[in-house]
Protein backbone atom coordinates (compact mmCIF):
# COMPACT_ATOMS: atom_id res chain seq x y z
CA UNK A 1 0.00 0.00 0.00
CA UNK A 2 1.40 3.20 -0.54
CA UNK A 3 0.70 6.75 1.12
CA UNK A 4 -1.57 7.90 -1.76
CA UNK A 5 -4.51 7.61 1.60
CA UNK A 6 -2.86 8.29 4.55
CA UNK A 7 -4.63 11.06 5.63
CA UNK A 8 -7.63 8.86 4.33
CA UNK A 9 -6.71 5.40 6.74
CA UNK A 10 -6.33 8.28 9.34
CA UNK A 11 -9.72 9.29 9.33
CA UNK A 12 -10.78 6.33 8.83
CA UNK A 13 -9.25 4.63 12.01
CA UNK A 14 -10.87 7.94 14.04
CA UNK A 15 -14.49 7.44 12.56
CA UNK A 16 -14.27 3.24 13.64
CA UNK A 17 -14.26 4.57 17.03
CA UNK A 18 -16.79 6.86 17.27
CA UNK A 19 -19.42 5.79 13.78
CA UNK A 20 -21.03 2.42 13.24
CA UNK A 21 -19.59 0.95 10.56
CA UNK A 22 -17.18 3.54 9.93
CA UNK A 23 -19.09 4.99 7.33
CA UNK A 24 -22.15 7.68 6.96
CA UNK A 25 -23.33 5.46 4.05
CA UNK A 26 -24.02 2.68 5.98
CA UNK A 27 -25.16 -0.38 4.08
CA UNK A 28 -23.80 1.86 0.58
CA UNK A 29 -20.51 1.73 1.64
CA UNK A 30 -18.63 2.82 -2.01
CA UNK A 31 -14.88 1.95 -1.20
CA UNK A 32 -12.03 0.59 0.91
CA UNK A 33 -9.06 2.37 2.42
CA UNK A 34 -6.53 0.36 -0.28
CA UNK A 35 -8.68 1.56 -3.07
CA UNK A 36 -10.09 4.88 -2.28
CA UNK A 37 -10.23 8.38 -2.01
CA UNK A 38 -12.39 7.63 1.55
CA UNK A 39 -12.33 11.15 2.81
CA UNK A 40 -13.37 13.82 0.61
CA UNK A 41 -11.87 17.47 1.66
CA UNK A 42 -13.76 19.97 -1.35
CA UNK A 43 -15.63 19.42 -4.43
CA UNK A 44 -16.37 21.74 -7.26
CA UNK A 45 -18.22 21.21 -10.71
CA UNK A 46 -17.69 17.63 -11.06
CA UNK A 47 -14.46 17.46 -9.55
CA UNK A 48 -13.48 16.68 -5.94
CA UNK A 49 -10.37 16.51 -3.82
CA UNK A 50 -9.67 13.70 -1.47
CA UNK A 51 -8.20 14.87 1.90
CA UNK A 52 -4.80 13.98 0.99
CA UNK A 53 -4.91 15.96 -2.09
CA UNK A 54 -5.91 13.61 -4.57
CA UNK A 55 -7.93 15.05 -7.52
CA UNK A 56 -11.58 13.03 -8.85
CA UNK A 57 -13.24 13.41 -11.99
CA UNK A 58 -16.76 12.35 -10.12
CA UNK A 59 -19.50 10.36 -11.62
CA UNK A 60 -21.72 9.97 -8.28
CA UNK A 61 -22.15 13.64 -7.66
CA UNK A 62 -23.19 12.31 -3.96
CA UNK A 63 -25.54 9.86 -5.43
CA UNK A 64 -27.52 12.02 -7.62
CA UNK A 65 -27.86 15.00 -5.56
CA UNK A 66 -25.71 17.51 -7.78
CA UNK A 67 -27.09 17.95 -10.98
CA UNK A 68 -25.42 21.16 -11.56
CA UNK A 69 -22.26 20.43 -10.15
CA UNK A 70 -20.60 20.95 -6.59
CA UNK A 71 -20.86 24.61 -5.43
CA UNK A 72 -23.06 26.19 -8.23
CA UNK A 73 -22.57 29.75 -7.33
CA UNK A 74 -25.98 30.84 -8.38
CA UNK A 75 -27.32 28.33 -6.01
CA UNK A 76 -25.35 28.45 -3.20
CA UNK A 77 -25.86 32.19 -3.53
CA UNK A 78 -30.13 31.73 -3.87
CA UNK A 79 -29.60 29.66 -0.63
CA UNK A 80 -27.06 32.23 1.40
CA UNK A 81 -29.99 35.00 0.60
CA UNK A 82 -32.56 33.26 2.34
CA UNK A 83 -30.25 32.04 5.77
CA UNK A 84 -29.43 35.89 5.75
CA UNK A 85 -33.19 36.42 6.03
CA UNK A 86 -34.04 33.50 8.49
CA UNK A 87 -34.92 29.92 6.58
CA UNK A 88 -36.82 28.51 9.59
CA UNK A 89 -39.27 31.16 11.52
CA UNK A 90 -42.25 29.93 13.38
CA UNK A 91 -44.75 30.27 10.76
CA UNK A 92 -45.60 29.87 7.20
CA UNK A 93 -43.91 31.73 4.60
CA UNK A 94 -44.45 33.20 1.20
CA UNK A 95 -41.61 31.50 -0.14
CA UNK A 96 -43.62 28.40 0.81
CA UNK A 97 -46.69 29.12 -1.66
CA UNK A 98 -44.16 30.14 -4.05
CA UNK A 99 -42.00 27.02 -4.45
CA UNK A 100 -45.41 25.43 -4.81
CA UNK A 101 -46.69 27.40 -7.42
CA UNK A 102 -43.38 26.23 -9.45
CA UNK A 103 -43.50 22.40 -8.75
CA UNK A 104 -47.19 22.70 -9.60
CA UNK A 105 -46.90 24.80 -13.13
CA UNK A 106 -43.59 22.19 -13.75
CA UNK A 107 -45.84 19.07 -13.57
CA UNK A 108 -48.94 18.70 -15.88
CA UNK A 109 -50.29 15.98 -13.24
CA UNK A 110 -49.91 18.03 -10.19
CA UNK A 111 -52.51 20.50 -8.67
CA UNK A 112 -51.09 20.49 -5.30
CA UNK A 113 -47.14 20.01 -3.60
CA UNK A 114 -45.91 19.03 0.15
CA UNK A 115 -42.64 19.75 1.30
CA UNK A 116 -40.15 17.11 2.91
CA UNK A 117 -36.24 17.08 3.25
CA UNK A 118 -35.59 13.51 1.72
CA UNK A 119 -36.54 11.39 -1.00
CA UNK A 120 -37.45 8.60 1.62
CA UNK A 121 -39.16 10.85 3.55
CA UNK A 122 -41.11 12.00 0.12
CA UNK A 123 -42.08 8.26 -0.59
CA UNK A 124 -43.22 7.02 2.37
CA UNK A 125 -45.17 10.48 2.79
CA UNK A 126 -46.89 10.06 -0.58
CA UNK A 127 -47.80 6.10 0.35
CA UNK A 128 -49.70 7.11 3.77
CA UNK A 129 -51.46 10.09 1.81
CA UNK A 130 -52.90 7.34 -0.59
CA UNK A 131 -53.43 5.34 1.67
CA UNK A 132 -55.96 7.99 3.51
CA UNK A 133 -57.21 8.93 0.03
CA UNK A 134 -58.54 5.01 -0.55
CA UNK A 135 -59.22 4.19 2.96
CA UNK A 136 -56.90 1.16 1.93
CA UNK A 137 -54.00 -0.56 3.70
CA UNK A 138 -51.75 -2.47 1.10
CA UNK A 139 -49.20 -1.15 -1.07
CA UNK A 140 -47.31 -2.42 -4.42
CA UNK A 141 -43.56 -1.85 -5.02
CA UNK A 142 -41.39 -1.79 -7.95
CA UNK A 143 -37.38 0.02 -7.25
CA UNK A 144 -35.55 1.37 -4.45
CA UNK A 145 -37.87 3.87 -2.63
CA UNK A 146 -35.70 4.42 0.75
CA UNK A 147 -34.72 3.17 3.90
CA UNK A 148 -37.75 3.00 6.20
CA UNK A 149 -39.42 0.20 7.62
CA UNK A 150 -41.47 0.02 4.18
CA UNK A 151 -38.98 -0.12 1.95
CA UNK A 152 -37.37 -2.77 3.66
CA UNK A 153 -40.09 -5.27 4.63
CA UNK A 154 -37.75 -8.46 5.08
CA UNK A 155 -35.01 -7.18 6.79
CA UNK A 156 -34.90 -8.80 10.29
CA UNK A 157 -34.37 -5.30 11.69
CA UNK A 158 -37.86 -4.13 10.68
CA UNK A 159 -41.28 -5.33 12.54
CA UNK A 160 -42.40 -8.65 11.00
CA UNK A 161 -45.63 -8.99 8.73
CA UNK A 162 -44.29 -6.09 6.69
CA UNK A 163 -44.18 -8.07 4.25
CA UNK A 164 -47.96 -9.15 4.01
CA UNK A 165 -48.51 -5.11 3.21
CA UNK A 166 -45.83 -4.40 0.97
CA UNK A 167 -45.92 -6.50 -2.10
CA UNK A 168 -43.69 -6.47 -4.86
CA UNK A 169 -43.99 -6.59 -8.87
CA UNK A 170 -42.09 -7.20 -11.85
CA UNK A 171 -41.65 -3.76 -13.32
CA UNK A 172 -40.97 -5.41 -16.78
CA UNK A 173 -44.21 -7.84 -16.25
CA UNK A 174 -47.25 -5.64 -15.86
CA UNK A 175 -48.68 -9.11 -15.35
CA UNK A 176 -47.18 -9.70 -11.81
CA UNK A 177 -49.18 -6.44 -10.94
CA UNK A 178 -52.19 -7.50 -12.29
CA UNK A 179 -51.75 -11.08 -9.86
CA UNK A 180 -51.72 -8.51 -6.66
CA UNK A 181 -54.28 -7.02 -7.83
CA UNK A 182 -56.82 -10.40 -8.41
CA UNK A 183 -55.07 -11.76 -4.93
CA UNK A 184 -56.32 -8.52 -2.86
CA UNK A 185 -59.25 -6.98 -4.68
CA UNK A 186 -60.32 -3.94 -3.32
CA UNK A 187 -57.22 -3.75 -0.84
CA UNK A 188 -54.27 -2.35 -3.10
CA UNK A 189 -54.06 1.63 -2.08
CA UNK A 190 -51.50 2.40 -4.37
CA UNK A 191 -48.58 1.17 -6.37
CA UNK A 192 -45.18 2.83 -6.23
CA UNK A 193 -42.97 2.88 -9.71
CA UNK A 194 -39.53 4.06 -9.68
CA UNK A 195 -39.12 4.86 -13.59
CA UNK A 196 -35.28 3.43 -13.39
CA UNK A 197 -36.65 -0.23 -13.27
CA UNK A 198 -38.64 -0.42 -16.17
CA UNK A 199 -35.17 -1.63 -18.38
CA UNK A 200 -35.32 -0.72 -21.36
CA UNK A 201 -37.78 2.22 -20.60
CA UNK A 202 -41.26 1.67 -22.77
CA UNK A 203 -43.81 3.67 -23.01
CA UNK A 204 -46.14 0.77 -23.14
CA UNK A 205 -44.97 -0.59 -19.86
CA UNK A 206 -45.96 2.58 -18.40
CA UNK A 207 -48.78 2.95 -20.14
CA UNK A 208 -49.89 -0.36 -19.33
CA UNK A 209 -49.15 0.21 -15.43
CA UNK A 210 -50.55 3.04 -15.42
CA UNK A 211 -53.82 1.90 -16.56
CA UNK A 212 -54.28 -1.25 -14.49
CA UNK A 213 -53.84 0.93 -11.13
CA UNK A 214 -56.41 3.17 -12.12
CA UNK A 215 -58.52 0.86 -13.25
CA UNK A 216 -58.59 -0.97 -9.66
CA UNK A 217 -59.14 2.05 -7.89
CA UNK A 218 -55.62 2.12 -6.18
CA UNK A 219 -53.35 5.59 -6.46
CA UNK A 220 -50.37 5.82 -9.37
CA UNK A 221 -47.25 7.07 -7.60
CA UNK A 222 -44.65 7.51 -9.87
CA UNK A 223 -41.35 7.74 -7.66
CA UNK A 224 -38.81 10.28 -9.58
CA UNK A 225 -36.43 10.82 -7.04
CA UNK A 226 -33.72 9.98 -9.19
CA UNK A 227 -34.91 10.94 -12.66
CA UNK A 228 -36.91 13.84 -12.30
CA UNK A 229 -35.31 17.20 -13.97
CA UNK A 230 -31.94 15.19 -15.47
CA UNK A 231 -33.83 13.43 -17.94
CA UNK A 232 -35.72 16.32 -18.84
CA UNK A 233 -37.50 19.26 -17.67
CA UNK A 234 -40.79 17.51 -16.78
CA UNK A 235 -39.19 14.72 -15.72
CA UNK A 236 -39.88 11.35 -17.07
CA UNK A 237 -43.61 11.38 -16.49
CA UNK A 238 -43.36 14.22 -19.63
CA UNK A 239 -41.08 12.48 -22.14
CA UNK A 240 -43.68 9.52 -21.36
CA UNK A 241 -46.95 11.10 -21.26
CA UNK A 242 -47.97 9.77 -17.88
CA UNK A 243 -50.11 11.77 -15.68
CA UNK A 244 -49.36 9.81 -12.19
CA UNK A 245 -51.44 10.45 -9.14
CA UNK A 246 -48.69 10.99 -7.25
CA UNK A 247 -44.89 11.84 -8.04
CA UNK A 248 -42.08 11.99 -5.31
CA UNK A 249 -39.13 14.22 -6.04
CA UNK A 250 -35.99 15.36 -4.42
CA UNK A 251 -31.83 14.21 -5.38
CA UNK A 252 -31.32 16.80 -8.36
CA UNK A 253 -33.95 19.22 -7.25
CA UNK A 254 -31.84 21.15 -4.56
CA UNK A 255 -28.33 20.32 -6.11
CA UNK A 256 -27.05 19.39 -2.72
CA UNK A 257 -29.50 21.00 -0.72
CA UNK A 258 -32.00 18.62 0.86
CA UNK A 259 -35.61 19.20 -0.28
CA UNK A 260 -38.17 16.81 -1.33
CA UNK A 261 -41.58 17.44 -2.43
CA UNK A 262 -44.77 15.05 -3.31
CA UNK A 263 -46.63 16.53 -5.51
CA UNK A 264 -50.49 15.14 -7.48
CA UNK A 265 -53.61 15.35 -8.00
CA UNK A 266 -56.23 17.75 -5.94
CA UNK A 267 -58.69 14.77 -5.35
CA UNK A 268 -55.59 12.93 -4.19
CA UNK A 269 -53.70 15.50 -1.93
CA UNK A 270 -56.62 16.82 -0.25
CA UNK A 271 -56.40 13.93 1.80
CA UNK A 272 -53.19 15.38 3.37
CA UNK A 273 -54.83 18.15 4.56
CA UNK A 274 -54.93 18.10 8.77
CA UNK A 275 -52.66 14.83 8.34
CA UNK A 276 -49.37 14.47 10.72
CA UNK A 277 -46.79 15.28 7.88
CA UNK A 278 -45.12 17.35 9.75
CA UNK A 279 -41.02 17.60 10.68
CA UNK A 280 -39.01 20.67 12.10
CA UNK A 281 -37.18 21.13 8.99
CA UNK A 282 -39.89 21.15 5.98
CA UNK A 283 -40.52 24.64 5.94
CA UNK A 284 -36.85 25.64 5.21
CA UNK A 285 -36.86 27.65 2.47
CA UNK A 286 -32.72 28.27 2.14
CA UNK A 287 -33.03 24.33 0.77
CA UNK A 288 -35.96 25.91 -1.40
CA UNK A 289 -34.19 28.99 -2.78
CA UNK A 290 -32.20 26.63 -4.02
CA UNK A 291 -34.40 24.44 -5.52
CA UNK A 292 -36.08 27.46 -7.50
CA UNK A 293 -32.76 28.79 -8.62
CA UNK A 294 -31.52 24.88 -10.10
CA UNK A 295 -35.06 24.77 -11.56
CA UNK A 296 -35.03 28.22 -13.50
CA UNK A 297 -30.88 26.96 -14.90
CA UNK A 298 -32.47 23.50 -15.83
CA UNK A 299 -35.25 25.50 -17.89
CA UNK A 300 -32.43 28.23 -19.00
CA UNK A 301 -29.65 26.48 -20.12
CA UNK A 302 -30.87 23.01 -21.72
CA UNK A 303 -29.31 20.84 -18.93
CA UNK A 304 -31.27 17.99 -18.93
CA UNK A 305 -30.12 17.94 -23.16
CA UNK A 306 -26.37 18.68 -21.98
CA UNK A 307 -26.41 15.78 -19.53
CA UNK A 308 -28.15 13.39 -22.05
CA UNK A 309 -25.79 14.02 -24.68
CA UNK A 310 -22.79 13.59 -22.63
CA UNK A 311 -23.98 10.09 -21.02
CA UNK A 312 -24.50 8.98 -24.52
CA UNK A 313 -20.90 10.01 -25.36
CA UNK A 314 -20.16 7.99 -22.24
CA UNK A 315 -21.65 5.03 -23.04
CA UNK A 316 -20.75 5.25 -26.80
CA UNK A 317 -16.99 5.26 -25.88
CA UNK A 318 -17.21 2.89 -23.34
CA UNK A 319 -18.85 0.02 -25.31
CA UNK A 320 -16.47 0.99 -28.34
CA UNK A 321 -13.20 0.02 -25.80
CA UNK A 322 -14.78 -2.99 -24.28
CA UNK A 323 -15.20 -4.58 -28.35
CA UNK A 324 -11.58 -3.27 -28.78
CA UNK A 325 -10.43 -5.09 -26.00
CA UNK A 326 -12.40 -8.04 -26.31
CA UNK A 327 -13.62 -7.64 -22.66
CA UNK A 328 -17.17 -8.97 -22.07
CA UNK A 329 -19.09 -5.47 -20.60
CA UNK A 330 -22.06 -3.31 -21.56
CA UNK A 331 -22.38 0.54 -21.18
CA UNK A 332 -25.79 1.74 -21.04
CA UNK A 333 -28.16 3.67 -19.12
CA UNK A 334 -29.70 2.57 -16.55
CA UNK A 335 -32.18 3.46 -17.65
CA UNK A 336 -31.28 6.57 -19.40
CA UNK A 337 -27.92 8.30 -20.66
CA UNK A 338 -27.61 10.76 -18.27
CA UNK A 339 -27.65 7.25 -15.51
CA UNK A 340 -24.92 5.70 -17.16
CA UNK A 341 -23.40 2.43 -15.68
CA UNK A 342 -20.32 -0.35 -17.07
CA UNK A 343 -21.54 -3.91 -16.33
CA UNK A 344 -19.12 -6.69 -16.63
CA UNK A 345 -20.37 -10.02 -17.96
CA UNK A 346 -17.91 -12.56 -17.73
CA UNK A 347 -19.28 -15.91 -17.64
CA UNK A 348 -17.53 -17.03 -14.61
CA UNK A 349 -18.60 -15.42 -11.71
CA UNK A 350 -14.79 -15.20 -9.59
CA UNK A 351 -13.51 -14.34 -13.01
CA UNK A 352 -15.98 -11.19 -13.33
CA UNK A 353 -15.51 -10.03 -10.11
CA UNK A 354 -11.83 -9.96 -10.83
CA UNK A 355 -11.94 -8.35 -14.12
CA UNK A 356 -14.54 -5.72 -12.62
CA UNK A 357 -12.19 -4.78 -10.04
CA UNK A 358 -9.48 -4.51 -12.15
CA UNK A 359 -10.97 -2.11 -14.00
CA UNK A 360 -12.84 0.29 -11.50
CA UNK A 361 -9.14 0.24 -9.33
CA UNK A 362 -7.59 1.47 -12.14
CA UNK A 363 -10.02 4.04 -13.17
CA UNK A 364 -9.61 5.17 -9.55
CA UNK A 365 -5.91 5.13 -9.46
CA UNK A 366 -6.09 7.50 -12.65
CA UNK A 367 -8.43 9.96 -10.91
CA UNK A 368 -11.50 8.82 -12.50
CA UNK A 369 -14.46 7.84 -9.64
CA UNK A 370 -17.17 5.73 -10.53
CA UNK A 371 -19.26 3.24 -8.49
CA UNK A 372 -18.63 -0.56 -9.32
CA UNK A 373 -22.54 -1.62 -8.33
CA UNK A 374 -24.88 1.56 -8.84
CA UNK A 375 -25.69 3.70 -11.43
CA UNK A 376 -23.29 7.00 -12.15
CA UNK A 377 -25.21 10.42 -12.26
CA UNK A 378 -23.55 13.12 -15.59
CA UNK A 379 -23.77 16.72 -14.14
CA UNK A 380 -24.14 20.26 -15.82
CA UNK A 381 -20.70 20.93 -14.75
CA UNK A 382 -19.19 17.48 -16.82
CA UNK A 383 -18.11 18.40 -20.07
CA UNK A 384 -16.78 17.19 -23.13
CA UNK A 385 -13.20 17.08 -22.41
CA UNK A 386 -13.94 14.93 -19.05
CA UNK A 387 -16.21 12.61 -21.13
CA UNK A 388 -12.86 12.41 -23.51
CA UNK A 389 -10.09 12.19 -20.39
CA UNK A 390 -12.73 9.70 -18.82
CA UNK A 391 -12.30 7.15 -21.97
CA UNK A 392 -8.48 8.33 -22.29
CA UNK A 393 -8.00 6.56 -18.95
CA UNK A 394 -10.91 3.51 -19.80
CA UNK A 395 -8.63 2.49 -22.29
CA UNK A 396 -5.70 1.91 -19.80
CA UNK A 397 -7.79 0.23 -17.48
CA UNK A 398 -9.40 -1.68 -19.80
CA UNK A 399 -6.53 -3.32 -20.56
CA UNK A 400 -5.68 -4.73 -17.38
CA UNK A 401 -9.23 -5.61 -17.00
CA UNK A 402 -8.21 -7.69 -20.32
CA UNK A 403 -5.15 -9.64 -18.36
CA UNK A 404 -7.68 -10.84 -15.61
CA UNK A 405 -9.85 -12.54 -18.79
CA UNK A 406 -7.07 -14.07 -20.01
CA UNK A 407 -5.87 -15.04 -16.47
CA UNK A 408 -9.57 -17.71 -16.32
Amino acid sequence: MTDRYKSSREWLARAERVIPGAHHLSGRVLTTPERSPMYIQSGRGCRIRDVDGNEYIDYLMAFGAFLLGYAHPEVDAAARAELERGPLLSMNRPQHVLFAEALVERFDSADMAVFLKTGSEATTAALRIARRATGRRRVVRAGYHGWHDWCLPLDPSVPAGLDTQVLEFDSNAPGTLEAHFAAYPGEIAAVILAPEMVLPPRREVFEAVQAMVRRHGAVFILDEVKTAFRTAPGSVQARFGLTPDLTTVSKAMGNGWPVAAVLGRREVMSSAAGMHLSATYHGDTAAMAAALATLRIVDERGVAEHVWALGQRLIDGLNAIAREFDVPATSYGEPFAPMPFLRFEHPNPATNDAVRGAFYDAMLARGVLLHPRHMWFISHAHQPADIDTTLEHARSAMKLAREQCRAD
